[in-house]
């Protein structure tokens, strides 16, 4: 809330996309998780400290992990600037062009990567990631939330491995500010494997590549748990 007011106070209105409210965004707009149990089971209690659960309202926000969405905001962007710009609309228009072409090809490759994971079931501790699962067909079984920094006590350990080991989990995957002592205390005594997931694409430099780039390290990162790479 604090960012959305200082972008407003920064940028000018008519400057501005707001892609939770585009047309063709709405239509794909997930629930967050604790109000919708059938999109996940969300297993822990919220009221464990170091809760960052967090779905910003209503819906899930973490627009970015959607191919579908990240499409309808390149051409509200695209409209916006040709509005802005119209002089430039030849670049804009070869700009927009050129990363559909990527896109549709990135996600394609990205699909045909994770078709032979279905089924297998994991665990994340971030419920970040529903648009990506639903939009490529991953199992995810629900989300573990802890503190990245503290391992939690025997009795939340027991009830998360409870989970694992019933659930049939083949991985548990964490984030990259997750302290790995964490991590090994919740899969240690299982058979789970752990993987790290990350949401932000932290390492990935800002370029005409940098979204096709978030999706496949994103992918890699899933395949290289399932699978047992």
């Amino acid at each position: 809330a604090f960012m959305e007011k200082s972008v407003r106070n920064i940028i000018p209105d008519n400057k501005q996309v707001t892609i939770a409210q585009l047309a063709d965004v709405k239509p794909l707009l997930m629930k967050g998780a604790d109000d919708d149990e059938d999109e996940h089971a969300h297993t822990g209690a919220d009221e464990e400290k170091g809760d960052v659960h967090h779905h910003h309202g209503e819906y899930n926000m973490h627009l970015w992990l959607s191919p579908e969405i990240a499409r309808a905001t390149a051409v509200a962007i695209h409209e916006k600037l040709v509005e802005l710009m119209p002089q430039s609309r030849a670049k804009l228009d070869a700009n927009l062009k050129d990363f559909e072409a990527q896109l549709a090809a990135t996600d394609k490759q990205v699909g045909n990567e994770l078709a032979p994971l279905k089924g297998k079931g994991y665990f994340v501790f971030h419920d970040a990631y529903g648009y990506y699962e639903k939009h490529y067909g991953l199992t995810p079984l629900g989300h573990f939330t802890v503190n990245p920094e503290i391992q939690p006590g025997a009795q939340r350990l027991h009830e998360i491995r409870t989970q694992l080991v019933e659930q049939k989990a083949t991985c548990v995957f964490a984030e990259p500010q997750f302290r790995p002592a964490v991590v090994e205390a919740v899969a240690r005594g299982t058979s789970v494997r752990m993987g790290t997931l990350d949401p932000l694409g932290t390492n990935i430099k800002l370029g005409k590549t940098s979204y096709s780039a978030f999706l496949s390290q994103l992918a890699n990162q899933y395949a290289s748990c399932l699978k047992g790479d």
